[in-house]
Protein backbone atom coordinates (compact mmCIF):
# COMPACT_ATOMS: atom_id res chain seq x y z
CA UNK A 1 0.00 0.00 0.00
CA UNK A 2 1.39 3.53 -0.68
CA UNK A 3 0.93 5.46 2.36
CA UNK A 4 1.86 9.67 2.48
CA UNK A 5 3.99 10.47 5.74
CA UNK A 6 3.98 14.19 6.24
CA UNK A 7 4.25 16.16 9.51
CA UNK A 8 0.66 17.08 11.14
CA UNK A 9 -0.82 20.33 10.98
CA UNK A 10 -3.40 21.88 13.13
CA UNK A 11 -5.99 21.46 10.03
CA UNK A 12 -5.02 17.25 11.10
CA UNK A 13 -6.56 18.05 14.53
CA UNK A 14 -10.32 16.35 13.80
CA UNK A 15 -8.80 13.76 11.45
CA UNK A 16 -6.12 12.84 14.90
CA UNK A 17 -9.41 12.72 16.78
CA UNK A 18 -11.51 10.49 14.64
CA UNK A 19 -8.83 8.35 14.26
CA UNK A 20 -7.73 8.42 18.21
CA UNK A 21 -11.61 7.09 18.39
CA UNK A 22 -11.55 4.32 16.25
CA UNK A 23 -8.97 2.83 17.18
CA UNK A 24 -9.43 2.99 20.69
CA UNK A 25 -13.17 1.69 20.76
CA UNK A 26 -14.52 5.29 21.80
CA UNK A 27 -12.12 4.24 24.89
CA UNK A 28 -9.85 7.28 24.41
CA UNK A 29 -11.97 10.81 23.32
CA UNK A 30 -9.24 13.93 23.18
CA UNK A 31 -10.56 17.24 22.67
CA UNK A 32 -9.30 19.46 19.86
CA UNK A 33 -7.30 21.60 22.47
CA UNK A 34 -5.74 18.39 23.82
CA UNK A 35 -4.87 17.37 20.31
CA UNK A 36 -3.72 20.69 19.49
CA UNK A 37 -1.81 20.90 22.93
CA UNK A 38 0.05 17.30 22.10
CA UNK A 39 1.11 18.91 18.31
CA UNK A 40 2.41 21.79 19.92
CA UNK A 41 5.03 19.96 22.57
CA UNK A 42 5.97 17.05 20.43
CA UNK A 43 6.74 16.30 16.66
CA UNK A 44 4.13 14.61 14.75
CA UNK A 45 3.70 12.36 12.19
CA UNK A 46 0.60 11.76 10.25
CA UNK A 47 0.20 8.66 7.56
CA UNK A 48 -2.58 8.60 5.09
CA UNK A 49 -3.78 5.90 2.82
CA UNK A 50 -4.40 6.92 -0.82
CA UNK A 51 -7.62 7.65 -0.11
CA UNK A 52 -6.43 10.01 2.11
CA UNK A 53 -7.84 8.69 5.13
CA UNK A 54 -5.41 9.34 8.22
CA UNK A 55 -4.08 5.90 9.19
CA UNK A 56 -1.86 5.84 11.26
CA UNK A 57 0.26 8.66 13.13
CA UNK A 58 3.57 8.86 15.91
CA UNK A 59 5.08 11.70 18.13
CA UNK A 60 8.36 11.75 19.67
CA UNK A 61 10.32 14.10 21.85
CA UNK A 62 14.01 15.13 21.40
CA UNK A 63 15.84 15.66 24.85
CA UNK A 64 20.08 15.30 25.51
CA UNK A 65 20.32 13.48 22.04
CA UNK A 66 17.55 10.98 22.93
CA UNK A 67 14.25 10.71 20.58
CA UNK A 68 11.72 9.58 22.70
CA UNK A 69 8.33 7.80 20.77
CA UNK A 70 5.64 9.04 22.84
CA UNK A 71 2.52 8.16 21.00
CA UNK A 72 2.12 5.50 18.18
CA UNK A 73 -0.87 4.41 16.64
CA UNK A 74 -1.95 2.46 14.03
CA UNK A 75 -5.52 1.68 12.64
CA UNK A 76 -6.46 -0.83 11.36
CA UNK A 77 -4.21 -2.98 13.34
CA UNK A 78 -3.00 -5.23 10.68
CA UNK A 79 -1.00 -1.83 8.96
CA UNK A 80 1.19 -1.88 11.61
CA UNK A 81 4.15 -3.90 10.05
CA UNK A 82 4.09 -1.85 7.21
CA UNK A 83 2.97 1.55 8.25
CA UNK A 84 3.56 1.36 11.69
CA UNK A 85 7.32 0.47 10.67
CA UNK A 86 7.13 3.38 8.01
CA UNK A 87 6.23 5.54 10.87
CA UNK A 88 8.91 5.03 13.47
CA UNK A 89 11.33 4.62 10.76
CA UNK A 90 10.11 8.18 9.87
CA UNK A 91 11.18 9.19 13.32
CA UNK A 92 14.39 6.97 13.60
CA UNK A 93 15.77 9.52 10.27
CA UNK A 94 14.29 12.78 12.55
CA UNK A 95 16.55 11.37 15.41
CA UNK A 96 19.39 10.66 13.16
CA UNK A 97 19.38 14.05 11.25
CA UNK A 98 19.51 15.71 14.83
CA UNK A 99 22.06 14.22 16.05
CA UNK A 100 20.60 11.91 18.58
CA UNK A 101 22.07 8.50 19.90
CA UNK A 102 19.21 6.30 20.24
CA UNK A 103 15.25 6.70 19.84
CA UNK A 104 13.18 5.29 22.94
CA UNK A 105 9.67 3.50 22.82
CA UNK A 106 7.79 3.83 26.43
CA UNK A 107 5.57 0.06 26.53
CA UNK A 108 3.40 -1.61 28.53
CA UNK A 109 4.60 -4.43 30.53
CA UNK A 110 2.03 -6.40 29.57
CA UNK A 111 1.61 -5.58 25.85
CA UNK A 112 0.91 -8.60 23.20
CA UNK A 113 3.66 -10.67 21.68
CA UNK A 114 2.77 -9.50 18.44
CA UNK A 115 3.48 -5.98 19.59
CA UNK A 116 7.05 -6.96 20.98
CA UNK A 117 7.78 -8.92 18.28
CA UNK A 118 7.39 -5.32 16.17
CA UNK A 119 9.15 -3.63 17.93
CA UNK A 120 12.33 -6.15 18.29
CA UNK A 121 12.20 -6.47 14.98
CA UNK A 122 12.65 -3.02 13.62
CA UNK A 123 15.80 -3.05 16.41
CA UNK A 124 14.14 -2.36 20.05
CA UNK A 125 15.07 -3.98 23.06
CA UNK A 126 15.58 -3.76 26.86
CA UNK A 127 19.26 -2.82 27.74
CA UNK A 128 20.82 -3.44 30.97
CA UNK A 129 20.62 -0.39 33.11
CA UNK A 130 24.79 -0.57 33.74
CA UNK A 131 25.12 0.01 30.08
CA UNK A 132 23.35 3.20 29.41
CA UNK A 133 24.76 6.28 29.66
CA UNK A 134 23.33 8.91 32.13
CA UNK A 135 21.00 10.64 29.86
CA UNK A 136 19.31 7.41 28.13
CA UNK A 137 18.83 6.16 32.06
CA UNK A 138 17.09 9.09 32.50
CA UNK A 139 14.87 8.79 29.40
CA UNK A 140 14.19 4.86 29.89
CA UNK A 141 13.11 5.91 33.51
CA UNK A 142 10.90 8.84 32.58
CA UNK A 143 7.81 6.60 32.49
CA UNK A 144 8.16 4.26 35.51
CA UNK A 145 5.45 5.62 37.44
CA UNK A 146 2.99 5.14 34.74
CA UNK A 147 4.28 1.53 34.57
CA UNK A 148 5.60 1.84 31.80
CA UNK A 149 9.20 0.27 30.13
CA UNK A 150 11.87 1.71 27.94
CA UNK A 151 12.34 -0.61 24.87
CA UNK A 152 15.89 1.27 23.63
CA UNK A 153 17.54 1.52 19.73
CA UNK A 154 20.92 2.72 19.06
CA UNK A 155 20.61 4.73 16.14
CA UNK A 156 24.08 6.55 16.48
CA UNK A 157 27.77 4.21 16.30
CA UNK A 158 29.61 6.56 18.70
CA UNK A 159 28.18 8.21 21.90
CA UNK A 160 28.99 11.98 22.62
CA UNK A 161 31.09 11.65 25.68
CA UNK A 162 31.47 15.87 25.98
CA UNK A 163 28.71 18.40 24.89
CA UNK A 164 28.62 19.16 21.52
Amino acid sequence: MKVTIRRARPADVDAIRDLVRRATRGRLDPSADEVFDRMAERGMLLAFNPERELIGLVSWRVENLVARILDFLVHPLDLRPTVGRQLIEAVEEEARRLECEACLIYVSPEMSSEALAFYIGLGYTRWPEESLSEPWREAAHEFDTLGRVALIKQIRAERVTQPI
